[in-house]
């Protein structure tokens, strides 16, 4: 595979591993899921969504930018969110999906 470099809020990550087709398609439904369910003035539903929000951006940065937990804990929650959003538009965009 060639070298990948993500480019987001003036940074690069490497990207070390990408995600199948099924693998985007899935993070996607469970995104959509997830929105689904929230009702924003119930706050365990939110409370829910945001640590679930948090889980699938970790997994995420682990196995596609090889982040360990500490560098993981070191970025600022809204950063690594953003991240991992970018990181799906991405791939999606560059799957036509």
């Amino acid at each position: 595979m060639e070298q990948i470099i993500f480019h987001h809020n003036g940074k690069e990550y490497s990207v070390h591993d990408t995600l199948a087709l099924d693998e985007i398609k899935t993070m996607i439904k469970m995104s959509d899921e997830r929105d689904k369910k929230l009702r924003p003035l119930d706050a365990k539903s939110v409370n829910k969504y945001f640590n679930d929000t948090d889980k699938m951006v970790a997994a995420l940065l682990r196995r596609c930018f090889h982040m360990t937990d500490s560098q993981i804990a070191r970025m600022e929650q809204i950063e690594r969110r953003n991240l991992a959003s970018a990181f799906i538009k991405f791939l999606k965009t560059a799957n036509a999906l």
